[in-house]
């Protein structure tokens, strides 16, 4: 009904945001690791280095995220930085399948620049147009609709 109040968006929260970014490339953790370690006994500390950044509850500290993900997938510091940091009413909105954010440069498969879907306003078109399913956030109970910034919080 025209009167009934819009539900709220889904919460992504940092964790997600990363995972939903790594699998819109296509990429396994060890894949989008790769580019990050010459020698093998290195193999092992970037891997998990990426498998931390996913693990519900982490936010990388200012000075830690090692941002820089473009050899192996896009993800924006800002965005990361704005769903660490600020309240979910105050998040920006994402793809809820890919992690785009209106403000990062995509194109779809046609090659136009990347908008909200006119069909469904949650998705990209690019989603749109590859059928891409809505990320699907892990468990509730490590899926809270609100975090406090406090105690809980793992930091690096």
């Amino acid at each position: 009904m025209i009167d009934e109040p819009k539900a709220p968006a889904p919460t992504v929260l940092p964790w997600d945001y990363i995972r939903m970014r790594r699998e819109a490339a296509g990429l396994s953790i060890e894949q989008a690791a790769r580019p990050y370690w010459h020698r093998p006994e290195h193999r092992e500390d970037v891997e998990r280095n990426f498998r931390t950044l996913e693990q519900p509850g982490y936010r990388a500290a200012r000075n830690r995220f090692g941002g820089d993900k473009s050899r192996s997938y896009r993800v924006s510091e800002a965005i990361y930085r704005q769903l660490c940091d600020g309240p979910p009413e105050q998040h920006p909105r994402l793809c809820l399948a890919c992690g785009w954010d209106e403000w990062s440069a995509q194109l779809d498969i046609e090659g136009f620049d990347c908008t909200w879907s006119d069909a469904d306003p949650q998705i990209c078109t690019l989603c749109e147009q590859l059928r891409r399913p809505l990320f699907k956030p892990r468990l509730p109970k490590f899926h809270p609709t609100h975090t406090t910034h406090g105690g809980h919080q793992i930091a690096a």
